[in-house]
């Protein structure tokens, strides 16, 4: 039988912020590093040192962002799963359309957001490499 635990709403969240904290620690530990890196990098190449530091903290960021983003492709690949199935479907044509532009609108959305963020990768690592 499982040991039961009991924990005051304040021990959980302390637990909490302490978790998230150290997960950070540990993501970005050698960012400033790195960034350094490239701002003398940037400098040797005569392109400045900002530019250079503040790109890499730019790819840093956009990786972190499709790391979010992983389980919103996800979505927008079942939305178009459904999107198939809404066609077939058997609903009122108003209705049918209705939800079909939505959908659409929403996947062109996520596109176009997905570009984006992957133009501006492409621009930081061109230039860092």
């Amino acid at each position: 039988m499982a040991k039961v635990i009991r924990l005051t709403e304040q021990e959980l969240n302390n637990i909490v912020k302490r978790v998230i904290q150290e997960q950070e620690m540990e993501e970005g530990i050698f960012d400033p590093l790195v960034n350094t890196y490239q701002g003398l990098k940037g400098v040797w190449r005569g392109e400045g040192y900002d530019y250079f530091k503040y790109l890499s903290s730019l790819r840093q960021q956009v990786q972190r962002l499709k790391k979010l983003d992983a389980p919103n492709h996800k979505i927008m690949t079942q939305l178009s799963n459904l999107k198939s199935k809404i066609q077939v479907s058997k609903m009122p044509t108003d209705k049918r359309d209705n939800l079909l532009r939505t959908i659409d609108a929403a996947i062109n959305h996520f596109t176009s957001y997905a570009n984006l963020v992957n133009t501006i990768e492409q621009l930081a690592s061109q230039k860092l490499d």
